[in-house]
């Protein structure tokens, strides 16, 4: 994936034909979606089956990555000590080097590939901080896609990073010599830390009722839960 661009951008509230049009103004015709739980309650035209059918008019592909790029892993190899989601863990998993390896078939293959997610700010999303740094390693580029429509490199992304984490980075002094890479290897791990799905507390959240969880499921998706997507590659 050497220097080819892969795009992300999130739903958040868009109507559809709004957020249609931000993917072709960029030209993207496939979309990855890579929640966990591909339906919203919120914004119901991006549950999986809808958002699927509502692509295909636009001749925009739809593909699911839950598997692959989800961020609310529960298996416990891929959980730190407190019980929070490991962003390095994850990456060496078999399941996510299977995701990379699919965008790079894709990209090789001529798509216009965006990643989706639900938050509409990058920054407070797992597409930056666990997907988008290990397509950065892979040596590809990514643009977000703002929900204005404007684009965010995502060496601005790092620049928010450094600003956010200063204060707890590491600095050069006598004995060793800090690189810029240092810092943001640092800071990628904090943000990871700071936004990383924790089993422990949604299980406190449960059983507070604080919120609801994926216990039901929003009619469309029951109704079309054997609905298959296609699988470009």
């Amino acid at each position: 994936m050497k220097n080819q661009t892969i795009f992300t951008i999130g739903h958040s509230r868009h109507k559809i034909d709004c957020f249609i049009r931000l993917l072709r103004y960029h030209q993207c015709n496939i979309i990855i979606d890579v929640r966990s739980l591909p339906y919203s309650r919120i914004a119901p035209q991006f549950n999986r089956h809808r958002l699927s059918l509502s692509l295909r008019e636009s001749n925009i592909h739809y593909m699911g990555f839950q598997k692959e790029f989800g961020a609310r892993q529960t298996s416990s190899y891929l959980l730190d000590s407190n019980g929070k989601v490991d962003f390095d863990k994850v990456r060496l998993s078999s399941s996510f080097k299977d995701g990379i390896a699919r965008l790079t078939r894709g990209l090789d293959l001529g798509y216009r590939i965006a990643l989706m997610c639900s938050e509409a700010n990058p920054f407070e999303c797992h597409r930056f901080s666990l997907i988008s740094y290990q397509i950065i390693q892979e040596g590809g580029l990514v643009s977000h896609i703002l929900k204005d429509g404007d684009l965010k490199e995502n060496a601005k992304m790092e620049d928010e990073l450094i600003s956010k984490y200063k204060n707890k980075l590491p600095r050069s002094d006598l004995f060793k010599q800090i690189t810029r890479k240092d810092q943001i290897e640092k800071a990628y791990r904090l943000r990871g830390k700071d936004i990383a799905f924790s089993l422990a507390e949604q299980k406190e959240k449960m059983k507070a009722k604080e919120i609801e969880y994926s216990v039901r499921l929003p009619r469309d998706i029951l109704q079309n839960q054997h609905y298959k997507i296609p699988n470009l590659f």
